[in-house]
């Protein structure tokens, strides 16, 4: 598998191989239970503006009418205004990302200054990458029901539309899995951030997929029998255990098919993998 073009040369701090062996996902979070908590607030308070203003912009519009109107091809698009604050989040969302990656692989990162640092320094790429995330559900969003009335008017068979949405969300939600790691990892042009996320949503599509049924279990037993529950539990923890549980299984992946094909001194080569020509 290769990796596409990237920069190595960020100073970093380096784990022998014995030390991520003995990596365990519950001793890990059960460690670094209050740190992941404190980490959930800081990305919460942090966030709250743009959430915010993204339920303040809905609660203008009628939803049930609009979905009625949808499901009708009266209208074909939904109201963009309420997702467009939701643009504003991928900075912070690399911070976090780059403070549960080093939990993730056993190393020190300092909760709030490397949070704020990591994402200051991929203010740009985080900033580009939930502006495209946000437009590509947007439009994901709206080609479904443009093509599910374009079905039914048709007599078309709905369930095989079901299942290229199904299909196109498990690919989506796939990639995200490794952008951002990727991007505080690596000294990537987004491009290439990218074009490696889909080479492992594809190439990993069904440990990708148990990671997925486990979030979306979790996530969606709670919203379906304790609601309120689920709303309180997001910004205190479920933000940072969905990161977490994404970034333990990426780590694996990332050192096995990217990490390793960076040459080193072969003095190293055997007691240690040095990511020291990874960290941005």
């Amino acid at each position: 598998m290769g990796i596409f073009g990237g920069n190595y040369s960020k100073p970093g701090k380096g784990i022998t191989k014995e030390e991520a062996s003995k990596r365990n996902y519950f001793d890990i979070l059960s460690r670094k239970f209050w740190k992941l908590v404190q980490l959930n607030l800081l990305y919460a308070v942090c966030n709250i503006l743009f959430i915010g203003a993204s339920i303040f912009l809905a609660i203008g519009y009628d939803w049930v009418a609009i979905l009625s109107a949808l499901l009708k091809g009266q209208l074909t698009l939904l109201p963009p205004l309420p997702f467009i604050p939701l643009m504003l989040m991928g900075p912070f969302t690399a911070g976090l990302t780059y403070v549960i990656r080093n939990y993730s692989r056993q190393e020190h990162a300092f909760m709030a200054s490397d949070f704020f640092e990591h994402s200051k320094k991929n203010i740009k790429q985080g900033l580009l990458m939930s502006v495209l995330q946000v437009v590509a559900t947007y439009l994901l969003i709206t080609a479904f029901f443009f093509y599910l009335n374009f079905f039914i008017a048709h007599g078309l068979n709905t369930g095989i539309l079901f299942g290229i949405a199904i299909v196109v969300t498990v690919l989506m939600l796939s990639m995200s899995f490794y952008v951002y790691p990727i991007m505080v990892t690596f000294d990537m042009k987004l491009i290439h951030i990218l074009k490696n996320s889909w080479i492992f949503a594809i190439s990993k599509l069904p440990q990708n997929l148990f990671i997925l049924i486990i979030l979306a279990a979790v996530h969606g037993l709670l919203i379906w029998y304790y609601p309120l529950v689920w709303l309180i539990l997001m910004p205190l923890f479920l933000i940072v255990w969905s990161s977490y549980t994404m970034n333990y299984y990426v780590w694996n992946v990332m050192d096995k098919y990217m990490m390793s094909q960076i040459e080193k001194p072969e003095e190293e080569s055997e007691s240690v993998f040095d990511d020291s020509l990874l960290d941005k």
